[in-house]
């Protein structure tokens, strides 16, 4: 290439600017009139997408401007990478310690709930494997949407924001243990082995994975602490991610355990600036991706409107009874926990992961994938917006103190 990119990545950087760009614009609008950022991000890539405005500016010039490539979908994963990043940084190890067992048991039938009530009532559309998948895709929650939210509501430092994002995380967890039962399980000839071995080995890897990073990365970065190092643990954590990606489990989950452990360590306030200074540029690429990946063309299909409808309520309702119910055990006040159990509404990354696997297996049809991302954008919408109503009302709380091992700036 004689030292030069190809044209097609150029294209790929001037299209990620003008989404970003755009996407501010709608973003303003969006809390301008009481929505989420978020909804502005998702409404931004859908207008400038292959499928809509952006497919007519791609014929007009004669080029592949507007397209999701490899190239932007790298840009994507970094943004969402990112987002979860912060969000474990922002307590800490020491947070999640402090959420216990009411966050670990909000996620769990947080998560079963709207996966059971899903698979039954797909199963009278679809084969039992297919129904299982839907009803995983149905169950998770997008933790970089909530995340975005507690940052939006500047609830990052109370005992409400943290206790969501651990719920958040943890449900992710849970998605992805659910998400490998599912692909291992037989219709005709179940395995409870290699079920029961699926489940413990999910769970073994990622609390061996969390505790053995929260022990050695502050170590690590311990001899860095005296020196204006801001590259260190952005090191580790790509180091952690590739990890964990090795291992078979969703990137994100490396992304927040290397937050939390990074969140323990010297270096996690000067860490916490720069993760915000590329927050505030890449944050909200993956939302606009997710939209910019949405054929509007299929508003047209009623099958895949009533799927998507469908989902919806089953995974809204399904998501606030199971968070609620042991919310309440936390919380008293029924305002917040009502907050709590509306902010786990959203899907995202997961369930959209679980879509396109399996579309590549042949579990997923057409139908059911643009059912499942249009899920996922209207509970994006409809749960952002009531959290953001909600959290109006919180009552007033006092900030939680930072990490003292983050003390240095």
């Amino acid at each position: 290439m004689n030292g030069f990119v190809t044209s097609v990545e150029y294209y790929a950087l001037l299209e990620i600017f003008i989404l970003l760009a755009f996407a501010e614009l709608l973003r303003s609008i969006a809390e301008r009139h009481g929505f989420p950022p978020t909804v502005g991000e998702v409404l931004a890539g859908m207008v400038l997408g292959t499928y809509a405005v952006g497919g007519l500016l791609n014929r007009l010039f004669g080029i592949q401007l507007f397209i999701v490539n490899d190239y932007v979908l790298l840009f994507a994963d970094f943004s969402v990478i990112l987002l979860l990043f912060a969000a474990g940084l922002e307590g800490g190890f020491s947070s999640l310690r402090a959420a216990g067992s009411a966050a670990v048991g909000a996620a769990i039938l947080g998560d079963l709930v709207p996966f059971a009530a899903t698979f039954l009532v797909f199963s009278f559309f679809y084969p039992v494997h297919t129904a299982l998948l839907v009803g995983v895709a149905a169950g998770a929650t997008s933790t970089a949407v909530v995340a975005s939210l507690v940052r939006s509501e500047q609830l990052s430092r109370k005992s409400t924001g943290k206790f969501l994002i651990n719920v958040a995380a943890m449900d992710d967890v849970v998605g992805l243990i659910l998400f490998s039962v599912a692909l291992t399980l037989n219709p005709a000839n179940p395995d409870i082995v290699a079920i029961s071995g699926g489940i413990a080995y999910s769970v073994v890897a990622w609390v061996i994975l969390l505790f053995a990073s929260v022990f050695l990365i502050p170590r690590i970065l311990k001899p860095f602490s005296s020196r204006a190092s801001n590259d260190v643990p952005f090191v580790i954590l790509f180091a952690l991610v590739a990890i964990v990606a090795s291992l078979g489990f969703s990137a994100i989950i490396g992304a927040f355990i290397a937050g939390l452990a990074v969140g323990e360590s010297l270096l996690a306030t000067r860490t916490k600036r720069m993760s915000d200074l590329l927050l505030a540029i890449f944050g909200s690429l993956f939302f606009i991706v997710v939209g910019a990946e949405f054929d509007v063309r299929l508003l047209l299909d009623p099958w895949v409107t009533f799927y998507a409808l469908l989902l919806v309520a089953l995974a809204a309702t399904g998501k606030f009874v199971g968070v609620y119910l042991i919310a309440r055990t936390r919380f008293h006040d029924p305002q917040v926990v009502r907050t709590l159990a509306v902010g786990m509404i959203p899907r995202g990354e997961i369930g959209l992961i679980i879509a396109a696997v399996a579309l590549s297996i042949g579990a997923f049809d057409q139908t059911l994938l643009g059912a499942v991302l249009l899920m996922s954008i209207m509970t994006t919408i409809i749960g952002g917006f009531l959290f953001r109503r909600l959290a109006r009302d919180l009552p007033p709380e006092p900030d939680l103190p930072t990490s003292a091992t983050s003390a240095l700036p």
